[in-house]
């Protein structure tokens, strides 16, 4: 008996140690990894499903522990021919199971590459929303997409923060948008959807991009592909509001082995309605002389109906003199024009009788012109080894014009007063960039692990910023020397930085080291103030990544960022909104740093649970500030320290293929610590918001988009601002081999995205602002592509998300982002 024990005892060992572990790679025709792609394992038996995997960034995929027995191994990747393969698990070792998966027919290869990204994609510290692969966002400005990104607000000023946090910096094309948060907003309304490729937010951008951003990064990336052949793209849109706005767009592209020339223009025409409204009340003791039951309010009614045309050109001429040496130029150019014919009217009593009243005419003209050039070179030594050197140039020029035309309306009988007085703001910012970068990738074997970079970049800016202001006297304009000025700004920036990537399974490794030293230099012409800033700062940033298991992924980073004041905001020249509110820059602003922290966990490979630090030192916050009576002023100041916690979830529901969706939760907290009006201000707020993305394929071709997003009140600089949601849809509808696309959409259905907020004040008194647009849209779009179909090649700055979840029959399901 023991001995037919001990027999069993040893088959049973022979058993368990038979067990293996099966590995393999997918790539396509071309032998290029697939990433995403689905490996099942199935019993021959019986095709019961045994095990699965997700092939990583590199092809590669692992299923764990498999048992003896007879199996059938199936690799699957969308619009790809399914390979199968019979295996055997025995005693004898495994061979590495390579699959080599090739399209289902010649005329899906170029919808291969487009199924490779959807609306969505998220990874450790970076969300991207695929603008070309919506409909419903190709529908909407780029000003429009900002506000929709998660987690993302924009203020009726243009200042943006990312989860309540500000210092948010905006790049184009991985290059920061160097203009005021004004000029910014005018240039991004005017720069429809349809010119998009895609919109980044980053967390913890590399140390190869600017360390600008202490609340984050938002990179802005154009359409650059290029294919062979002569294609493109026609799109029209035309949305109706209150008005009428349309934008149109051409998108072409020319390819042969030596020349990629790539052009794209766009016209967008823009008539919205902007509603202001504040209400002022406060104890009319010491102000008006009366008793301490009486109230003094003051109502205002801002209606500004902006007419804004602008003009986007780009162009993009690439030469490959052979495999090793590359020359490119860009060539951008933006044209907006922005004029306002608006009214204000004041209101100002005591208790409920009305005292006066103003009706103001605002006659608002505001122009800019952007020119950019760039000049690239690029040098493979191997095909692991690689030098790039850009030259650049930026010119902004812009010009407002305000125009005041006052009637004073007294109820006491007297005969109305008239005023008149004007402003002009001509500005000019030159900026000059070089850059040098060194890249070499890292392999083992025949396995990539990684990438080291280096580089160096210089850059120059110099502002000069004026005001004229001019009274109207008896039918004369005479200068009103005070309120003119002119103001000269320099900044120079020498950064050094490098960058070590390593790939090491379970282990993910990013590091990098960038170094940056500040030159400032202002002076206000008029009375012969200046400002003198230098100093040099480093900032590291790393992650560590471990794979724990298939189901399992952790993460922690660590970045310290700047954020330097925008360039309008150190002009210290008081500018006049009407007679009773002000704005005025502040030349002494000191750049804020932070210090950040983020610890991802990733559950099922496809569920993303975001716990994020950061301590802000020296915050700079637009203020509005108050005094007894009616006048008020908007200034930038640098706040006391600030600490904000946040944490995110977001994750796809799996397992429909008709059902693309990103369903998102965030929360964060919020402070403010300043000296305002002579007190000491120390406040907190908690916030929350929540986003859900989702897309539809219908029957006949048609598909069905439907975005909400909410965001719970909160607290920034001091307004405490009230919840705000929108929701949107659209559905569209291809034509004509999936050349020709018709969409109908309606963006915040019910109006509900409106900004109302109360502001924090030392006086004892009640103030509310209300600030409209015309957010509510019903818009017609369509989109014609023509051309050679075939297969695209990726410019250098487009980049590929790895798909994670497994949908359906193998097929690939990625996260979409909120539109």
């Amino acid at each position: 008996m023991r001995y037919f024990c001990f027999i069993f005892f040893l088959l049973g060992t022979l058993k368990t140690f038979a067990q293996q572990d099966i590995r393999g790679k997918v790539t396509d025709e071309r032998n290029l990894p697939l990433p995403g792609a689905t490996i099942t394992l199935k019993q021959a038996r019986d095709a019961k499903v045994f095990s699965y995997a997700i092939a990583d960034s590199l092809g590669n995929f692992k299923l764990k522990n498999i048992a003896v027995g007879s199996y059938q191994l199936e690799a699957a990747f969308m619009t790809y021919k399914n390979q199968f393969k019979a295996l055997t698990i025995g005693n004898g070792p495994l061979e590495i199971q390579v699959f080599k998966l090739f399209p289902e027919n010649q005329q899906l290869q170029e919808v291969t590459i487009k199924g490779k990204k959807q609306a969505i994609s998220v990874s450790a510290g970076k969300t991207t929303m695929n603008v070309e692969q919506s409909s419903l966002a190709q529908s909407q400005s780029a000003y429009d997409l900002l506000k929709s990104l998660p987690g993302v607000n924009i203020s009726k000023d243009g200042d943006i923060r990312i989860k309540g946090k500000s210092g948010v910096t905006v790049m184009i094309d991985g290059e920061p948008a160097e203009m005021g948060s004004s000029q910014l907003k005018s240039l991004l309304k005017g720069t429809p959807g349809t010119t998009l490729q895609s919109i980044e937010v980053l967390n913890n951008p590399p140390s190869s991009m600017d360390a600008a951003g202490t609340g984050g990064v938002i990179n802005i990336v154009f359409k650059k592909k290029v294919k062979k052949g002569f294609n493109g793209t026609i799109s029209s849109n035309v949305g109706k509001g209150r008005y009428y706005r349309t934008s149109q767009s051409l998108n072409m592209s020319y390819g042969t082995e030596k020349w990629n020339l790539n052009m794209l223009y766009a016209y967008d025409f823009d008539h919205s309605q902007k509603r202001d409204s504040l209400y002022r009340s406060q104890s009319a003791a010491g102000t008006l002389g009366g008793t301490v039951d009486q109230r003094f309010y003051m109502s205002q009614l801002q209606l500004n109906p902006e007419k804004s045309t602008g003009h986007l050109l780009k162009l993009g001429l690439d030469h490959h003199f052979d495999e090793k040496n590359t020359l490119g130029f860009n060539l951008s150019f933006n044209d907006v024009v922005n004029p306002t014919d608006g009214r204000t009217l004041t209101r100002f009593g005591t208790g409920t009788v009305q005292d006066s009243l103003l009706n103001q005419r605002n006659d608002l003209r505001n122009a800019l012109r952007n020119w950019d050039y760039a000049l690239k070179f690029k040098h493979k030594f191997t095909e692991l080894k690689s030098l790039s050197a850009s030259l650049q140039f930026n010119n902004l020029k812009s010009r407002g014009i305000e125009d005041y035309s006052i009637l004073k309306l007294l109820s006491s009988g007297l005969s109305p007063s008239e005023l008149r007085y004007r402003n002009t703001y001509p500005s000019k910012i030159d900026r000059k960039i070089f850059k040098v970068d060194y890249l070499q990738e890292l392999m083992r074997g025949d396995q990539k692990t990684g990438k080291f970079e280096a580089g160096f970049k210089s850059s120059q800016t110099n502002l000069r910023n004026s005001q004229w202001s001019e009274n109207n006297t008896k039918g004369q304009w005479e200068t009103d020397r005070i309120r003119s000025n002119s103001f000269r700004y320099l900044e120079a920036i020498q950064a050094a930085y490098t960058s070590l990537e390593l790939k090491l399974e379970p282990w993910t490794i990013n590091a990098g080291l960038r170094g940056e030293y500040t030159h400032v230099r202002g002076e206000v012409v008029n009375d012969g103030s200046s400002v003198r800033q230098n100093y040099f700062s480093l900032f590291p940033n790393a992650l560590i990544g471990y794979k724990v298991n298939d189901r399992y992924n952790l993460s922690v980073s660590y970045s310290r960022r700047i954020e330097r004041p925008d360039y309008d905001k150190l002009n210290p020249a008081i500018r006049y909104l009407d007679l009773y509110t002000t704005q005025q820059g502040n030349p002494n602003l000191k750049p804020q740093f932070s210090n950040n922290i983020e610890l991802n966990q990733q559950f099922f490979s496809f569920i993303d649970l975001t716990l994020g630090y950061s301590s802000i030192k020296d915050p700079i916050y637009s203020a509005f500030l108050t005094s007894p009576g009616a006048r008020s002023s908007y200034s930038t100041i640098n706040t006391g320290h600030q600490r904000q916690w946040e944490l995110s979830l977001a994750f796809p529901i799996p397992g429909i293929d008709w059902w693309e969706n990103y369903q998102s939760f965030y929360f964060y907290t919020s402070q403010f610590n300043a000296n305002l009006e002579n007190k000491a201000f120390k406040e907190k707020a908690n916030s929350f918001g929540l986003l859900s993305y989702n897309s539809f394929k219908l029957p006949s071709n048609f598909s069905l988009e439907l975005t909400a997003w909410y965001q719970s009140g909160g607290l920034f600089s001091n307004f405490r601002y009230k919840p705000m949601s929108e929701v949107s849809a659209g559905i569209s509808k291809k034509l004509l081999s999936d050349r020709l696309t018709l969409g109908l959409a309606v963006t915040d259905a019910f109006y509900s995205g409106v900004f109302k907020a109360g502001v924090l004040s030392n006086n004892a008194q009640t103030f509310n602002l209300d600030s409209r647009t015309d957010s509510r849209q019903l818009k017609f779009s369509l989109s014609w592509n023509f051309g050679k179909k075939g297969k695209t090649e990726k410019s250098e700055a487009e980049t590929t998300d790895d798909n994670r979840l497994p949908s359906g029959k193998g097929n690939p399901v990625r996260k979409p982002v909120k539109l």
